[in-house]
């Protein structure tokens, strides 16, 4: 086997197992520091608004709860 061609599989390898360790190490939905879970809200005139809707941009939630 030419060395050129084992060097190169070996350096294809190590990026292939750097990049799957990077892969794990992100956060999923709901977890902390990863992206929210998407839901969707009806509005109370009618219709509704889906959290995916407002993807890379600022949401604000205020929530109030009556009980």
């Amino acid at each position: 086997m030419p060395r050129h061609f084992a060097r190169s599989t070996g350096a294809v390898l190590l990026i292939l197992v750097l990049t799957a360790g990077l892969a794990a190490a992100a956060p999923g939905p709901g977890e902390e520091g990863g992206p929210a879970p998407d839901w969707t809200l009806e509005a109370y005139g009618g219709g509704t608004y889906t959290l995916s809707d407002y993807r890379d941009k600022v949401v604000m939630m205020f929530v109030v709860g009556y009980g």
